[in-house]
């Protein structure tokens, strides 16, 4: 019996969501999977200390997942391995391109710090593979947030992937120019009114804009503004789309809030 098979542990009970999304790092991509739900846990005194593993991996950079599934395979099996026995929670991972390697971040117990250390150094001994691994003091989260945790457009990201997924699933591949609404919300009509204007010099057409409650806890009502333009649904076009839509909402107060379309 090998030493991952030997030790015992828990994992975390918090609800899990993982979502992939894309990066690059010295102009080659980086695929991410992340627990986005984690970022609530933060700071925390039951599972403070990060442990991070790098290890080389052989990628297949014509593959749209940058690896074969031969060598997924292995990483999984390895990241089940891991998440068994860290007695902790599995955050996420990457992989870099531009580095032939993958990282895997688990959050565990302060207590369980001197047996991940023992285990990892056994068990990565004598492997086929350069594997390095940190373990850190990390209440606060700061290597989730800094190696895993999504930008604002990359949460968008997510979204519009999760989108495309379900027209894929009715035959729309998304090429085919369509009417994308994007929707945003504004502390009063005038903001609104100004972002349209805005957002009209980038050809974006005005819809509705309509009068909704007040978020819980607070008095004044709001603004949903419905902007529409005609765009195929192309995730590396709505990523230039929802960074600019963010980035002009800002000075107005404004919260952009998600964009829907329909089956083509």
């Amino acid at each position: 019996m090998g030493f991952f098979d030997s030790v015992a542990g828990t994992s975390a009970r918090a609800e899990q969501n993982f979502c992939d999304y894309k990066d690059t790092f010295e102009d080659k991509p980086v695929l991410i999977s992340c627990d986005v739900n984690m970022i609530d846990i933060f700071p925390t005194s039951s599972i403070p200390v990060c442990v991070k593993i790098q290890m080389d991996a052989f990628l297949d950079q014509n593959s749209p997942d940058l690896i074969s599934n031969a060598e997924y395979s292995h990483i999984s099996s390895m990241r089940n391995i891991l998440t068994q026995h860290l007695g902790g929670r599995f955050a996420g991972e990457g992989i870099i391109a531009s580095q032939e390697s993958v990282f895997l971040i688990y959050y565990i117990p302060q207590r369980m710090v001197d047996t991940a250390r023992n285990m990892l150094t056994e068990g990565f001994a004598g492997s086929f593979r350069h594997t390095d691994f940190s373990i850190s003091y990390d209440p606060e989260g700061e290597s989730y947030k800094k190696f895993l945790y999504p930008t604002e457009v990359q949460l968008k990201q997510i979204e519009n992937n999760k989108i495309l997924t379900t027209l894929n699933g009715y035959g729309d591949d998304g090429t085919e120019p369509r009417t994308i609404r994007f929707n945003i919300i504004f502390p009063n009509r005038k903001a609104g009114i100004d972002y349209y204007t805005k957002a009209a010099e980038k050809d974006f057409e005005y819809e509705s804009m309509e009068q909704i409650p007040a978020p819980a806890g607070m008095v004044l009502p709001r603004y949903h503004l419905v902007l529409k333009r005609e765009l195929p649904f192309d995730i590396d076009l709505l990523d230039l789309v929802d960074e600019y839509l963010l980035d002009i909402a800002k000075p107005l107060e404004g919260e952009y809030k998600s964009l829907e379309t329909d089956i083509v």
